[in-house]
């Protein structure tokens, strides 16, 4: 009775109802769309920690197994109701070519866009706000002859993208190939980094910049 006379206080009638509502869909999108996910993980051989969670559809495109990796205690959004700051796609792991994802343990995503051909390592403990884009590739040859040809995908440039633990990313933010974020890092939103972020600073603005420890 304490808990349900808190809640009505909090959220008195007919507000409750919607909150309810919200609540209800949350759990069964998450109950399902984490079963679906976890069963995609084990036919592409991809391992997979405990206590998972996915709420809304994850698209997945990869070339080879295992090239995808999550530690315990994920939690990725991926439907809009699942985190109101603005999500705008459904949360997306490409893995082209020799690609690898990881993702480390208390790690929570909403909305993600990651494509990897090297590898894209993200730490523990790291908040990866709606719809951040990271890519550790070119999609296209920098070359506009080669960008002519249909094999333009031969001359993509790749170099790794590592974000270290306890990072935090704002929403709309996007990092490049050969980026590594240090350890307890700062990206503001919608910050364009394309340089290293060394541990314990914010960086923020396209391209993003230093503005403080």
């Amino acid at each position: 009775m304490t808990k349900r006379f808190q809640f009505l206080k909090k959220h008195p009638s007919p507000i409750n109802l919607f909150v309810r509502w919200a609540l209800v869909c949350g759990k069964v999108s998450t109950a399902f769309h984490t079963a679906a996910t976890q069963f995609k993980f084990k036919q592409l051989g991809c391992p997979c920690g405990k206590e998972f969670r996915m709420d809304g559809k994850l698209w997945i495109r990869v070339q080879k197994k295992g090239c995808i990796r999550i530690g315990d205690h994920v939690k990725i959004n991926s439907r809009f109701g699942s985190n109101l700051v603005g999500l705008t796609n459904p949360a997306v792991f490409q893995c082209l070519d020799e690609g690898i994802i990881t993702i480390g343990n208390n790690s929570g995503l909403s909305s993600p866009v990651l494509s990897s051909r090297s590898s894209i390592t993200i730490g523990d403990d790291v908040k990866i706000g709606g719809n951040v884009r990271i890519f550790d590739h070119d999609y296209h040859s920098l070359d506009f002859e080669k960008r002519q040809r249909k094999e333009d995908g031969l001359f993509v440039k790749t170099r790794p993208v590592k974000i270290g633990n306890d990072v935090f990313i704002g929403t709309n933010a996007m990092v490049l190939k050969g980026v590594t974020v240090g350890d307890r890092a700062i990206i503001g939103a919608g910050a364009v980094v394309c340089c290293d972020v060394p541990a314990d600073e914010i960086w923020a603005g396209n391209p993003a910049v230093r503005i403080r420890e």
